[in-house]
């Protein structure tokens, strides 16, 4: 082109559309060029990996269950002998009086008893007092029915009862001589006795007689207290 030449204005519209045009072909070109070079893309930047996940948290095993509770045998206040003893007055009517002696296996081993306990009574100072103990309730002027002797079993944990007769004798409100505060109690005649506290106000049995009844299986749902 003549420099200072202008050239017509229907000459210049296909230079303008040409300049786009070639912009346009060397954008397809160069990308041409790249698929060539790199079929894969492998030149791509590579994704960002994803973080990792957190780990969970082991769960901590569970606690060992407890231990059951111990039988009552192994209980540190249960005597070497296996049983534990309670004694009342429970009755009073027209001079008679009927109590009872209660025997509880807090032992580990089968208790076997057949017959009758073994009693003394004691007085307030825990001596022995003149009372005569009997088996059998005859010499009891109306006193309880006497079932007899038969075999018992007692596991772990049962009682038996034996029930106690007697005519009131005077007692002297003063020295308390006369009333016996205390029971020594076997279950029979080969096991070490222990001495209990007779509850409900003693045995006001004085120098009389004091009839027992064979043992029988007690139904009482409370063991005797520790003595």
């Amino acid at each position: 082109m003549i420099h200072g030449m202008r050239l017509p204005r229907r000459a210049r519209l296909p230079l303008l559309l040409l300049v786009p045009a070639l912009a346009l072909t060397g954008c397809g070109l160069a990308a041409e060029l790249e698929r060539e070079a790199d079929p894969a893309r492998t030149s791509r930047p590579p994704s960002p990996e994803p973080s990792p996940t957190p780990p969970v948290p082991e769960t901590a095993p569970p606690a060992p269950e407890a231990p059951p509770a111990d039988d009552p045998g192994a209980a540190e206040d249960c005597p070497a002998s296996g049983f534990r003893a309670r004694a009342a007055a429970t009755d009073a009517a027209m001079g008679l009086r009927v109590g009872n002696v209660i025997v509880f296996n807090c032992g580990t081993e089968t208790l076997k008893l057949k017959g009758y306990p073994v009693l003394q009574v004691l007085d307030r100072e825990r001596e022995p007092m003149e009372t005569e103990v009997v088996e059998g309730t005859r010499r009891i002027s109306m006193g309880p029915e006497d079932p007899g002797p038969s075999p018992l079993v007692l596991e772990p944990g049962m009682s038996a009862r034996s029930t106690l007769a007697w005519r009131y004798w005077a007692v002297d409100p003063h020295t308390g001589n006369g009333l016996g505060a205390y029971l020594r109690v076997a279950p029979d005649g080969e096991t070490k006795p222990q001495t209990v506290e007779v509850a409900d106000g003693g045995l006001d049995v004085g120098e009389g007689v004091l009839g027992t009844t064979a043992w029988q299986y007690d139904i009482s749902e409370a063991p005797p207290e520790r003595s």
